[in-house]
């Protein structure tokens, strides 16, 4: 017994240790919707798009802060475009090769396009039948957006937007073709005044053919639903508007290319007309050149014939020089054995008068030698 009552108490501390634990616990479902939205904020609009399917609470919450993200994205695109077109210049012709050109045309194309999602998306949106459902086109709005803050150069239109077209392209089909006609079904009954209805049923009054709008229900209808209809067709319109104005500045863009393209052709015909002058000039300079050439020819041909006649001649006195030379040759070598003789008679000649004037050295020594010592003698005598 003790043993049981022993264990029945930890037991029930254990349920109440439990419930006590379960109550510091903190659902965050059961937080304020606030808190709930602070929080959601830090995710991305496309993470917001795909948690709405946890809870109604989190359902709720995402539709809310997609919906007010797409008004922050368009707010933001006209504070951007506003700025960039007061740092333009005024002329045409100039803002073509500003800086800034290629954030203008992207603006451009933004703005057609956030007509077009408007058109696709806001008719519904306002009679709360759903949200802003495609987080990701808002993201990747989100990023083009943040990046033409900054004056760098960004690149081609057709290539910075490509992922945007694709993504909101597909996603309006897959709401026009899959959520739409559901939702359609899911809208008020209402019939507007002609001409924005077709539903309203026309009778003629007796007398001139007059138009008669009559409303089903009493004649009274909705001013909300009117309002949502006036406001589609005001995006339609816009978006027309911006389609239009797109138009109109491709087709100037056109015209200003065809009139430099014409300044261009008329520039080139006037070069080519130059260059025709010169080509006349350079085939008379040719044809002179060539009558120059002719005398030339005819000039050299005549030099030939008289450097063939000097060759001849030149042959003929080198024949005479080499006769003339070896006639030289044999009278020198018959005067060198004439000279070879003279000299040998010279030198016996030269020797015999050298011995004749040794033998008269000698003598001459001898007597001064002779002279000498009689003189000392005489001296030695005297002292």
């Amino acid at each position: 017994m003790a043993s049981n009552l022993f264990s029945d108490e930890t037991y029930e501390e254990k349920m109440e240790r439990v419930e006590e634990n379960e109550k510091q616990v903190i659902i965050l479902t059961q937080l304020p919707e606030e808190i709930i939205e602070k929080i959601l904020t830090s995710l991305s609009y496309n993470d917001l798009a795909e948690i709405r399917g946890v809870c109604q609470i989190f359902n709720k919450c995402c539709e809310q802060l997609l919906n007010s993200g797409f008004s922050k994205i368009d707010k933001l695109h006209a504070q951007i475009q506003k700025q960039v077109k007061s740092q333009l210049p005024r002329r045409e012709s100039e803002r073509r090769n500003h800086p800034l050109a290629r954030h203008v045309d992207i603006l451009s194309a933004i703005e057609t396009r956030l007509s077009l999602l408007g058109m696709t998306y806001m008719r519904y949106i306002d009679m709360g039948l759903c949200c802003f459902i495609p987080g990701k086109v808002l993201d990747e709005l989100l990023r083009i957006l943040n990046t033409l803050k900054y004056p760098q150069q960004p690149p081609r239109a057709h290539e910075f937007l490509q992922e945007l077209r694709d993504i909101s392209s597909m996603a309006m089909e897959h709401f026009e073709e899959k959520i739409a006609p559901s939702l359609k079904t899911k809208m008020p009954a209402v019939t507007l005044p002609y001409p924005f209805s077709d539903c309203s049923s026309r009778e003629q009054s007796p007398g001139p053919s007059v138009k008669v709008v009559t409303i089903n229900d009493a004649g009274a209808f909705r001013g909300n639903s009117v309002r949502h209809e006036l406001s589609r067709l005001t995006n339609q319109v816009r978006g027309l508007q911006a389609n239009l104005q797109q138009q109109r500045k491709e087709l100037t863009d056109t015209k200003v290319r065809s009139v430099e393209q014409r300044k261009k052709v008329v520039e080139l015909e006037r070069k080519l007309q130059i260059q025709g002058k010169t080509v006349l000039e350079h085939e008379q300079k040719l044809h002179s050149q060539h009558a120059l050439i002719s005398e030339q020819s005819q000039t050299i041909s005549d030099l030939s014939k008289k450097i063939l006649e000097f060759d001849q001649k030149f042959a003929d006195v080198y024949s005479e020089l080499t006769r003339l030379k070896g006639d030289s040759d044999s009278c020198l070598s018959s005067q060198s054995s004439n000279a070879s003789i003279l000299a040998a008679c010279t030198n016996s000649s030269i020797d015999e008068l050298g011995l004749e004037s040794k033998e008269k050295r000698d003598s001459l020594k001898r007597r001064s030698l002779r002279d000498g010592s009689g003189e000392l003698c005489k001296k030695q005598r005297k002292f």
